[in-house]
């Protein structure tokens, strides 16, 4: 495109700010809003725009990512008295980073049509690592002409940018993939409590799987203390994305699925493991 996008970043956490981080280092013209002055005084320090509310970061910009934490927080960002869409002009684009129900974007979609705004269900994965080395993936639900405004700077921090059919489409490939995750880690954790009943040193047989055919990124999750204790207690999102993925089975009726009744014991598992390994 002959135009420099104007971006808009929402969501500075763990993993929004280090997509937001890799946007700046790749020269993007980039605004941000935070509720905390701090936050965002930290990014003006790395070269970003802040904004006094999310209306006003919108009214400047052609594209604005949100990647805040769960359903309510992102209808309250976009939707609110000074949301993104009070701000934004016709034309522009929101791209929702965030793992959320699938209702969430259905719902959003006609309301930012009606204003003239463009929406993308543009979940990510790949985690911090992922977006500080530009090789995330960005599941694309929404328009293909949407995207082409998007892509851009969706290049910036991904690799990987599917277009996945429909508004929708893009979280529920998400769900399903991050329950596969979650599928893998309820069966390493079992593997290594056996590997414990049989009186086996459990640290020594991970070591063994991480580098043999049972591997998985699940099994790299629990035997790495760092994201055992993220993805473990009241602060973890992975019983979250565990009930958005049963909530979309049960409505579609594919509920008896063997990765849904796996993924269903995952969170109980990984709090019963980490209190014993941490």
């Amino acid at each position: 495109m002959s135009k420099k996008i104007r971006a808009g970043f929402i969501g500075l956490g763990n993993q929004g700010g280090a997509i937001a981080e890799r946007m700046l280092s790749q020269g993007v013209d980039l605004r941000v809003w935070a509720r905390r002055p701090e936050t965002m005084e930290a990014f003006a320090k790395l070269g970003a725009k802040t904004a006094p509310t999310p209306a006003a970061l919108a009214s400047e910009c052609d594209l604005v990512g949100v990647c805040v934490i769960n359903d309510k927080d992102v209808r309250e960002v976009i939707l609110g008295e000074n949301g993104v869409l009070a701000g934004m002009k016709p034309g522009g684009v929101i791209a929702v980073h965030a793992t959320v129900p699938p209702e969430c974007v259905t719902d959003l979609e006609p309301l930012c049509r009606a204003k003239g705004v463009l929406l993308l269900d543009a979940p990510v994965s790949g985690g911090p690592e992922g977006a500080a080395a530009g090789t995330m993936t960005v599941m694309v639900g929404g328009e293909a002409s949407t995207l082409a405004i998007a892509q851009s700077t969706f290049d910036t921090f991904a690799t990987k940018v599917p277009h996945l059919g429909p508004v929708g489409s893009g979280q529920m490939v998400k769900l399903l993939n991050n329950n596969l995750c979650y599928a893998n880690v309820a069966m390493s954790i079992s593997a290594l409590e056996v590997a414990e009943r049989l009186g086996m040193n459990v640290d020594r047989v991970g070591e063994v799987m991480l580098g043999s055919s049972g591997t998985s990124r699940g099994l790299r999750l629990v035997t790495d203390e760092v994201t055992l204790r993220k993805a473990s207690g009241p602060t973890s999102n992975v019983r979250k994305d565990i009930n958005c993925f049963l909530d979309v089975l049960k409505k579609f009726e594919v509920n008896d699925a063997l990765v849904a009744k796996m993924s269903a014991s995952a969170a109980d598992s990984i709090d019963a493991f980490a209190a014993k390994r941490l």
